[in-house]
């Protein structure tokens, strides 16, 4: 089976993620495939001398993004809007000649041992089209009845807030009658649509190819999920006898303390200069990717790279402020980070 991970400029976790994957996934001709979006020719010939078994194919964008971020670190080209691969990440995972695959993201991490082959017996035996292995302590990814069908994985049976798409659109996405905004003026927010990511992820989860092939056909440069989350309830209503699972603890852990492209107006930070920073850090051999597992890499270390790179766009506290914000708004939906 496939494991594959998705990865965009990052090589010091994509280093981490393939090491965790190689310490805890075992399974009969496993297969690591990296679908990389732009990370530097340099930067992946050190990952294949590290990995040698790992297989890297680069995105129809990958030179066209490897020189936007370059000419932006070298001369100050601004970045615009790049285009997402969707479709090379389908098209790649279709390919796929099994039914399932493990999909992962660069700075996702794999924590607990996973036996593949009885993983996917146990999906298979009860029609499972994703297992989530990870969901921060966050009840609303997981609402409704969980029964357990092994010593690590229990089954979800959905409790959405509608089964109807049409309200599921007007009244939990699109709120045309600002149902919602009169609610909030009454302290109600609306939780309804993080319950939907019950039948919904993205990555950090073993997918069906069906399933997965299901909610992205159609998608072409961008992500909307939004959209993806009405095509989940749509096969959730096709699909009546489908089952989701999740396993009793996270697998994975995930980073709160980077980000590929992520910004906020207010804070002096910008995300390509901190991760240029990390990334020759990585490189000369001046940062353990693997420091700190399974948690994050120590803030500490971080703060050492900064301090060296000592770029005003990647300040200590810029970055603190800026960790502070990215991770208030998975809290504010009830996220434990």
């Amino acid at each position: 089976m496939n494991v594959f991970i998705k990865s965009f400029n990052r090589p010091y976790y994509l280093d981490r993620c393939i090491h965790s994957v190689l310490l805890n996934v075992t399974q009969k001709n496993l297969s690591i495939i990296v679908l990389d979006d732009g990370t530097n020719p340099k930067y992946l010939k050190r990952i294949k001398e590290k990995y040698p078994n790992v297989e890297i194919r680069r995105s129809p964008f990958y030179e066209e993004k490897v020189n936007k971020i370059d000419n932006y670190l070298t001369k100050g080209v601004a970045i615009q809007e790049m285009e997402i691969p969707t479709q090379f990440w389908l098209s790649n995972i279709i390919e796929n000649k099994d039914d399932y695959f493990m999909l992962l993201e660069d700075d996702i991490w794999v924590t607990e041992k996973i036996i593949l082959d009885d993983t996917i017996d146990l999906m298979r035996l009860h029609n499972m089209c994703m297992l989530k292995l990870f969901y921060f302590n966050n009840p609303r990814l997981i609402s409704g009845k969980l029964t357990a069908v092994s010593k690590s994985i229990n089954l979800i049976q959905p409790k959405l807030f509608t089964k109807s798409e049409f309200l599921f659109k007007w009244l939990v996405l699109g709120n045309p009658f600002k149902i919602w905004s009169i609610l909030r003026r009454f302290n109600v927010p609306n939780t309804h649509v993080v319950n939907y990511y019950t039948i919904y992820n993205v990555a950090g989860a073993i997918f069906s190819k069906e399933y997965y092939a299901y909610l992205w056909e159609g998608f072409t440069g961008k992500v909307n999920e939004s959209e993806q989350l009405i095509k989940a309830l749509r096969y959730n209503n096709a699909k009546k006898a489908i089952a989701y699972g999740v396993t009793k603890k996270d697998f994975l852990n995930t980073s709160f303390s980077s980000s590929a492209t992520n910004t906020f107006a207010h804070i002096d930070f910008n995300p390509f200069h901190y991760n240029n920073l990390l990334n020759e850090a990585w490189y000369n051999g001046e940062l353990n990717p693997m420091s700190g597992y399974p948690n994050d890499i120590p803030d500490i270390e971080i703060e050492m790279v900064l301090k060296k790179g000592n770029h005003k766009l990647a300040s200590i506290g810029e970055w603190q402020k800026w960790v502070n914000q990215f991770k208030e708004q998975y809290q504010n939906i009830g996220f434990s980070v």
